[in-house]
């Protein structure tokens, strides 16, 4: 949270010598709790980078969705980068909303990894790619473009983990701790996602960049375990794990990066995983519900200060019948401080459900070009 600007203002002394009367005295007293008041607000309005190297675009970036008001950015999930099939990263997404709403989402998201493929040991990297040029060209035609992963096993050689890939946390520790292979693994794929990213810094281009989502569901190698006893030290690895993130690309003098931060709405522990506000510049819940009235942790999460997205949404049935204009009715209404959503594809993407010209065109929505930055 950035901090508040506080002013003390003594009350001028009355002496017989004074020639300020009290009418006067009152005035300037207001005066000043009104431009204390001012620079309080102003305060409240700027969000510095958690990366304090953050470049001018970052900067100006972060400020311009910091201070959206009450409007809220469109977004759609792009799929999985150099992936196949319909799940894999193209404008089909925006070019079908288009085609339904006569609009091209404001946030466009790209998955650099999809974390279930297994590979030669050796060669696990080789499923992590970040950058792709049709991201460049959509962020160029002012489109803002959030990069997450599914970040293949380094537990597993290959990714070749067992069952559900669920790791214990002396595996997990171990991916801290120099010198074991699965710490070799961790930094091949650090230096890989780098990369990525840096290919986006080369073209001037600012990432929304949202690692390790859903940490306090038990479903991914990163997030929480299935039994809850081991959870107390499983937040403090993941938060070390974050860090080292950070710090890492920070290093790599990545400065075009905003770090997204978002839990699962439906499960406890949303903020339990938090690194700290000088590691994350936006904080969001992924969320997936028929119902938009049932949200979990708006209010915690907001409480952070930082600004809030939903950074993945959809049905939790996947029946067609999710009413996006509805969605966004009750999301203008009831959780004003969202900054912008994007709607996974596939079965939970608008243009596979109903009404999605509703949500795009609600007169809160802001598309693909309208934000200023």
């Amino acid at each position: 949270m950035p901090p508040f600007l506080f002013y003390f203002i003594p009350r001028p002394r009355k002496t017989s010598y004074s020639l300020i009367s009290e009418d006067n005295l009152g005035n300037m007293e207001m005066r000043y709790i009104l431009f204390t008041a001012f620079l309080c607000h102003a305060a409240v309005s700027i969000q510095s980078a958690a990366n304090p190297r953050a470049n001018e675009n970052t900067k100006k970036l972060l400020a311009a969705m910091s201070n959206i008001g009450d409007r809220i950015l469109s977004g759609a999930f792009g799929g999985y980068n150099r992936f196949q099939h319909e799940i894999g990263f193209s404008m089909n997404q925006a070019n079908q909303i288009k085609s339904l709403t006569n609009k091209l989402p404001a946030v466009y998201g790209i998955d650099c990894s999809p974390g279930w493929a297994k590979t030669a040991e050796g060669r696990e990297t080789d499923v992590i790619d970040c950058y792709n040029s049709l991201a460049v060209d959509y962020a160029k035609k002012g489109g803002i473009i959030t990069v997450s992963h599914h970040i293949p096993n380094p537990v597993y050689p290959g990714n070749n983990y067992i069952g559900d890939g669920e790791i214990n946390n002396s595996d997990y520790a171990a991916i801290l701790q120099d010198g074991t292979p699965i710490r070799n693994r961790w930094l091949k794929t650090m230096e890989k996602i780098a990369e990525g990213l840096q290919q986006y810094k080369n073209q001037g281009i600012t990432i929304l960049y949202r690692p390790f989502h859903e940490m306090n569901g038990p479903w991914f190698w990163w997030s929480a375990m299935k039994d809850e006893t081991q959870n107390e030290e499983r937040k403090r690895l993941f938060k070390m794990l974050w860090k080292e993130l950070f710090n890492f690309m920070a290093n790599k003098g990545l400065d075009n990066i905003l770090w997204v931060y978002s839990p699962d709405q439906s499960r406890e522990s949303r903020t339990a995983y938090y690194p700290g506000d000088e590691y994350v510049d936006i904080v969001g819940l992924d969320w997936y519900s028929d119902d938009p009235n049932q949200l979990k942790g708006y209010d915690e999460m907001t409480s952070l200060g930082k600004p809030f997205t939903f950074a993945e949404v959809g049905p939790y049935s996947k029946d067609g019948q999710f009413d996006y204009d509805r969605f966004m009715k009750i999301v203008a209404s009831r959780y004003p401080k969202a900054i912008y959503f994007m709607p996974w594809n596939a079965e939970w993407s608008p243009i596979y459900n109903k009404n999605p010209s509703g949500a795009y065109n609600h007169p809160k929505v802001m598309n693909l070009g309208e934000l200023k930055v």
